[in-house]
C-alpha cells in the first residue's frame, strides 16, 4: 500500500525499449538498484513501468546498453496536476493537500521505544500518557530533557535515556540497567520450615535450624520440618534459653499429583468453502470505517486484517491506518474424537501439564495417563510421582517472658 501509493505520488512511467541489447540495460538497472516492474517481452521490444526518479537516472545506463526508450503512457499526482493546472478547484485542493501536511507535520502520531527489555512498551506508554505525553500532541509542547529525566526518576531500571523528535515521531532511545541496583538485604526474621504437601522425603540439607525429620520419613502438609528454636543447654544438662534463628534448609520430597480433565466426546470442526470476501479497512484519528462486501444471511466467515500506518517519509508518519482485510467462509459440523485424536489430544494436555510443573522446579519420576469415556464426556485422569522442593518458611512469633509475666499477673488478680 505505501509502495502503491509513493508511486502515485511521485508518478511512473509505461515504458516501451527496443535496441542492441536490452537485457544488458535490466541487468544494469538491477545493480543501480532502479525499480522496474511488469517486464514483458513483446519479441521485438520490452515494456515495463519505472518511477519518475529512477526514468531520471537511466540516461548512462541507456548510452552504455544502446537502447532506444519510447514512454507511452504517464501516471501519478505530478501528470495529473500538470493535465489539469488551468482548472482552479483542482489547483486549491492541491495546495490545500501540502496545507493539511504542513498542519499534520506540527503534531506527534508515533511514539517508539528503543533498547526497553525490562519495561514493556506499554508501561512506558501509559507513563508519557500520565505525563501528558501522547498520540495528537503538539510537537511544541514536548520537553524532551524533562521526559528523560522523568523517565529515570520513575524507572530505577533505567541509567540511560535520550528522546528526540524527528518528523512527526518521538523517539525515545534506553538503555537498562542489567546489575542488581540494590544488594537484597538477608532477613534474620526466626522462621520455622513447614512442608507444603503429603510426601516421603528424599533428600535433606539444613543450613540453619533444627532438622525435624530425617530421610525417609512420611510427612503431611503444615508439619514442622526444620525449627527455628535452638534450645541453650547448662551445665547441669537443662534448658537455660532458647536461641530463634532463621531456619533455611534444601528439602525435597517424593509427591503425588493427581489430575483430571474432562472434553466433550464431539469436536467442532471448520472447513472452508473457499469463498472469499475482501475490504479496504480505513482509520482516521478517532474515526474507522470498513469498505466491505456485506455477508449473506446465514453464512459464517474468518476475518483476517493487516493494518499499517501511512508514512510519507521515513519520520513523517500520519494519523491514518489502512488495513486489507480478508474473510474466508467456513462451514462448521460435529464429530466423534477418533481414537488417535483422543490420544492426542490426551498427550496435549499431559505435556501442558508436566511443563507447569517443571517450571516450578518440581522432577516427575512416573507418569500414568488412563482415557475415559462415558455418555457424554471423555475423562482423561493423569497420576504422576514427583520428587520437589517441600519446604516453606514460616515466620514464628516468640512469646517473650515479660509477655508471660503479664498473663500470669492478670490470672492471679482474677
Amino acid at each position: 500500500m505505501i509502495e502503491w501509493l509513493n508511486r502515485h505520488f511521485f508518478g511512473y512511467l509505461f515504458i516501451e525499449m527496443s535496441g542492441f541489447s536490452p537485457e544488458r540495460f535490466l541487468n544494469m538497472c538491477t545493480v543501480h538498484e532502479i525499480e522496474l516492474w511488469k517486464v514483458v517481452n513483446t519479441g521485438p521490444t520490452y515494456q515495463f513501468f519505472m518511477t519518475v526518479p529512477g526514468f531520471r537516472k537511466i540516461k548512462p545506463l541507456v548510452r552504455k546498453s544502446k537502447v532506444r526508450l519510447r514512454i507511452l503512457k504517464k501516471f501519478g499526482l505530478p501528470f495529473f496536476l500538470y493535465r489539469n493546472r488551468r482548472r482552479k478547484f483542482y489547483a486549491a485542493g492541491f495546495f490545500g493537500f501540502f496545507v493539511i501536511i504542513y498542519a499534520l507535520s506540527l503534531f506527534i502520531w508515533d511514539i517508539e521505544f528503543d533498547g526497553n527489555r525490562m519495561y514493556t512498551y506499554d508501561t512506558l506508554l501509559k507513563y508519557c500518557e500520565s505525563e501528558q505525553i501522547r498520540y495528537g500532541m503538539q510537537k511544541s509542547k514536548i520537553d524532551c530533557d524533562a521526559l528523560e529525566e522523568s523517565l529515570r526518576t520513575s524507572f530505577p531500571e533505567i541509567t540511560w535515556v535520550s528522546a528526540r523528535v524527528s518528523g512527526t515521531r518521538l523517539l525515545v532511545k534506553i538503555k537498562e540497567n542489567e546489575v542488581l541496583s540494590e544488594i537484597p538485604v538477608k532477613d534474620e526474621t526466626p522462621c520455622d520450615i513447614v512442608a507444603e504437601k503429603d510426601g516421603i522425603i528424599t533428600s535433606m540439607i539444613v543450613r540453619s535450624g533444627i532438622p525435624m525429620v530425617s530421610v525417609g520419613d512420611t510427612i503431611t502438609k503444615g508439619q514442622v520440618l526444620v525449627s527455628s528454636a535452638i534450645p541453650i543447654i547448662g551445665d547441669s544438662e537443662e534448658i537455660v534459653n532458647t536461641h530463634y534463628v532463621h531456619s533455611e534448609a534444601d528439602i525435597r520430597a517424593k509427591t503425588e499429583y493427581h489430575e483430571e480433565r474432562k472434553v466433550p466426546l464431539y469436536r467442532k470442526i471448520d472447513v472452508e468453502t473457499g469463498k472469499v470476501r475482501k475490504g479496504l479497512y480505513v482509520k482516521a484519528f478517532n474515526t474507522s470505517f470498513l469498505l466491505m462486501r456485506p455477508r449473506p444471511d446465514g453464512t459464517s466467515w474468518k476475518k483476517t486484517m493487516e493494518e499499517e500506518q501511512l508514512h510519507l517519509f521515513q519520520n513523517f508518519y500520519l494519523p491514518i491506518y489502512i488495513g486489507n482485510i480478508t474473510g474466508k467462509e467456513f462451514i462448521s459440523y460435529e464429530r466423534p474424537y477418533t481414537e488417535e485424536e483422543k490420544k492426542q489430544l490426551a498427550d496435549n494436555i499431559n505435556k501442558e501439564f508436566e511443563k507447569k510443573l517443571l517450571e516450578k522446579g518440581v522432577q516427575i519420576l512416573e507418569n500414568r495417563v488412563k482415557i475415559l469415556d462415558n455418555e457424554s464426556l471423555c475423562q482423561i485422569t493423569m497420576d504422576l510421582i514427583t520428587d520437589e522442593p517441600v519446604g516453606r518458611q514460616e515466620a514464628f512469633k516468640i512469646q517473650t517472658t515479660e509477655e508471660q509475666k503479664e498473663t500470669n499477673h492478670s490470672d492471679e488478680r482474677n
